[in-house]
């Protein structure tokens, strides 16, 4: 029984050690030198990489990579080794890429040259010794050449460069012409652009509209209120040029009507061209002329019929009502409806019924036409 409290004991202090040391080393953190290790083992097992200067560093786990690769694609391989090495918390990639790297590896080495063994020296073989001729004897052989030497044709006259004279004239070869000159670019062509239906335009009244003066069909000028942007590019400038159209436009009558003025937005001038616009309506209505005819002449029987009464009881009450009324609808008469007027400077929103196709130059097409 005791040797097993024994053997129990030392198991519980075995582990409580294992426990420590594990404790200890996670208070010292992680080994930089077994990580760096592993990842310099990691960067030379690649074939590429193992070619270019990396230098590995690691504090607390932390690896920093330093040195110069040649293209962007090496400098992100050797990263993703680092940060699958053994206890790194964090890669700090500093390598630099430099197209001389992959000059460096892409010249081959110049072999040295190579020397070539001289030449054996010929022996020298003595020149043979002359006969000596004696001049009578060499007279006698120039006369005897001369005497049975064949007579030479006259040699015929030749031109500047050489050929006879005579000779017919060859054609010269032809002259290669030279290489036309490459065509020139095509020309940037223009960017279509569509602005969607729905979109709202808003314009600021240039000229003043006036119902009792301005007949349906005039056109007024106006301009552009705020940019219209469609896709992230600016299609209609603020400042633009734009066409409002007067559809109505009703004064209301004496007695009875009311006074109404209508407004659509007829046309836009983008990058010097003008396009018709097919807008909503804005509209404006004044009082109704037959509610106020009525408290008008109303209100001047009632006044009459209290007048009436004064003066002659119940018989001069309804000749003051008829009196009074009379007397209202007679101020009515005199007095004109007022006219709807949209002054200068009004700001309006328009939105489009249909949408506008638009051709903008090539200057102003920014990256390319919208998809």
């Amino acid at each position: 029984m005791r040797k097993w409290s024994l053997i129990l004991g030392f198991l519980i202090f075995g582990s409580m050690l294992l426990v420590s040391a594990c404790n200890v080393q996670s208070l010292l953190g992680p080994d930089d030198k077994a990580i760096i290790s592993e990842i310099q083992a990691k960067l030379f097992q690649d074939s590429v990489l193992k070619t270019r200067d990396i230098r590995v560093d690691s504090n607390k786990g932390v690896v920093v990579l330093t040195g110069t690769v040649a293209t962007d694609l090496e400098k992100a391989g050797a990263e993703r080794l680092a940060s699958q090495g053994s206890g790194v918390k964090q890669v700090e990639n500093q390598l630099t890429v430099s197209s001389s790297t992959t000059a460096q590896a892409a010249v081959p080495a110049t072999p040295a040259p190579v020397a070539e063994p001289a030449p054996a020296e010929q022996p020298t073989t003595p020149a043979p010794e002359r006969h000596r001729v004696r001049p009578s004897e060499r007279a006698a052989t120039n006369t005897a050449r001369r005497a049975n030497a064949p007579r030479r044709a006259s040699t015929p006259p030749r031109d500047e460069e050489g050929a006879p004279a005579d000779a017919p004239v060859r054609p010269s070869a032809p002259v290669q012409a030279a290489a036309p000159p490459p065509p020139p670019p095509p020309p940037p062509q223009p960017i279509h652009v569509t602005i969607p239906a729905g979109t709202v335009i808003t314009v600021r009244m240039i000229d003043g509209v006036d119902s009792s003066r301005d007949r349906a069909g005039q056109n007024f000028g106006a301009s552009v209120a705020a940019p219209v942007v469609v896709d992230g590019r600016e299609i209609i400038p603020s400042g633009a040029d734009a066409r409002v159209r007067l559809t109505t436009a009703k004064n209301a009558g004496h007695m009875t009507g009311q006074s109404e003025l209508q407004l659509q937005l007829a046309g836009v001038s983008i990058a010097g061209s003008d396009y018709d616009v097919a807008s909503t309506t804005y509209s404006q209505l004044g009082a109704s002329r037959g509610k106020r005819t009525a408290e008008t002449v109303g209100g001047g029987a009632v006044l009459g019929g209290i007048i009436g009464a004064i003066a002659g009881h119940g018989k001069g009450a309804a000749i003051g009502s008829v009196i009074g009324a009379g007397a209202g609808t007679a101020a009515e008469e005199a007095t004109k409806a007022p006219p709807i007027r949209v002054p200068s400077e009004t700001k309006i929103d328009f939105t489009l019924k249909t949408p506008i196709r638009v051709t903008l130059p090539p200057d102003q097409s920014g990256a390319g036409e919208p998809q």
